[in-house]
């Protein structure tokens, strides 16, 4: 073979990237910078970019740090395209703040690196900095309009935080771009609207469509299962097959959790034993932990221990165990619920999951001696407990999502929240005394911002 230039290196390199090779990739670089002084191929800043890319996709972290090195070295990583892989592999790694230093330092911002950073706070579930790093592109001079990829992180966290208005008003700009029809928008606001709740909304957007994909179809069908609607995902997942499309290891985390809901534990077994059958796709532990749910839920404990017995090879799969846990729990299966609670503080040591759980289940059981040793144990280990939160839309000229976390006295308003609740709480125990034409609900309105 001749002599490659750097462009035939790159090339090679983004190649291997884009076919999810990402050990080859990282490979010829190496080969590359070995050869680099006998055939004067020195990577440039679209080398680096393409061999950033692959980083997130293997398991040694440390390399996307050495190439990072390696371009700031050469004077290559404030270069657009070099920051924006950079930024990219900070935030798929949960480093947020390297990922925005980066993103801060990099002089010339396109749409791309807008989009970057805002899915980086986006998949860490950051509701109030996605939007603002989003306000501030749109007031930004020299960024163009937000594309497919900024809308799409938008509509997730709007997704993960249940916030139905915020995600209207992306829809209207989706509109206004001209982008409500490309696919990974069409999508994501089918999963927006099915996660806030408005299976309707979603069912229009899902309906207008003009060709399918399994992305769209898996957000119906999961959206339907989650709200509890399990005959409507069982259709949807049978018109998918039959349309020819092949269904993912997300759409199948739908369908069992549509049989756990509706209690179908002989289908649900079905569809586990097809997925690799009749689909090639192979159950993941999200799939297990699923239909030991199933098992659990319909009082068939031992069937769901034997189980994980028979797919966790070390013992030591804390998503399994967990879901059993959490049935013992509910059912007060004391001796079954130590057992999971003993595998699940292997898996995760430092996890309070377990003492959380065994704590509700000797309580259920009024066995409060043990429940305080669990809580005792927590505070021995150092374990804490991640305190309770809901949150809530809130309507009225300064809408917004409000957060309550458990225990939380800092609300400016909190005498008043606490004395609603209050009222709440001991009025849902008189309602049976309340005349049935008497309207409570013009006398007292309470408005938390």
């Amino acid at each position: 073979m001749g002599t490659r230039d750097v462009a035939a290196w790159t090339t090679l390199i983004a190649s291997y990237v884009q076919t999810g090779r990402a050990e080859e990739a990282i490979e010829a670089f190496v080969r590359m910078l070995r050869n680099e002084s006998s055939n004067s191929a020195s990577p440039n800043e679209y080398t680096f970019s393409a061999v950033i890319a692959a980083c997130p996709n293997i398991e040694r972290a440390y390399l996307g740090e050495q190439l990072h090195a390696q371009a700031a070295r050469r004077g290559l990583s404030h270069t657009r395209s070099v920051a924006n892989s950079l930024v990219k592999l900070y935030a798929r790694r949960g480093r947020l703040s390297a990922a925005d230093a980066i993103f801060r330092e990099n002089a010339v911002k396109d749409v791309v690196s807008w989009s970057t950073i805002i899915s980086g706070y986006a998949q860490e579930g950051l509701v109030e900095e996605s939007f603002a790093l989003f306000s501030e592109m749109r007031h930004h001079s020299s960024c163009p309009r937000p594309n497919e990829f900024t809308l799409a992180s938008l509509f997730s966290v709007c997704a993960s935080a249940a916030s139905l208005y915020a995600g209207r008003q992306l829809h209207a700009l989706a509109v206004a771009a001209g982008l409500e029809h490309h696919a990974m928008v069409r999508s994501a606001l089918v999963n927006m609207y099915g996660k806030s709740g408005s299976m309707t909304d979603a069912n229009v957007i899902f309906s207008s469509r003009t060709r399918d994909d399994v992305i769209s179809w898996t957000a119906m069908i999961v959206g339907h299962a989650e709200h509890g609607h399990s005959k409507e995902a069982f259709q949807l997942f049978e018109e998918m097959c039959r349309v020819g499309l092949k269904p993912d290891h997300v759409t199948f985390i739908g369908v069992l959790t549509a049989c756990s809901h509706a209690g179908e534990v002989e289908l649900g077994l079905r569809y586990l034993n097809a997925m690799n059958k009749c689909y090639g796709v192979e159950p993941e532990k999200e799939h297990y932990g699923c239909v030991v749910d199933l098992l659990a839920r319909a009082g068939r404990i031992h069937e769901a221990e034997e189980l994980i017995g028979r797919i966790a090879a070390d013992g030591r799969d804390g998503v399994v165990w967990t879901s059993l846990l959490r049935a013992c729990a509910a059912r007060g299966a004391e001796e079954t619920g130590k057992k999971a609670a003993e595998r699940m503080m292997e898996a995760e040591p430092w996890g309070s999951g377990a003492h959380v759980a065994m704590a509700n289940l000797y309580a259920s059981k009024g066995q409060w001696r043990e429940a305080a040793q669990e809580r005792h144990l927590m505070k021995q280990k150092g374990v804490l407990k991640g305190a309770g939160w809901s949150s809530v839309e809130v309507g009225g000229d300064d809408r917004g999502v409000g957060v309550f976390v458990s225990g939380d006295r800092t609300n400016p308003h909190d005498n008043a929240i606490y004395m609603m609740l209050e009222l709440i709480y001991y009025g849902a125990g008189m309602v049976h005394q309340i005349p049935d034409q008497l309207d409570l609900g013009s006398e007292v309105e309470l408005t938390v911002y």
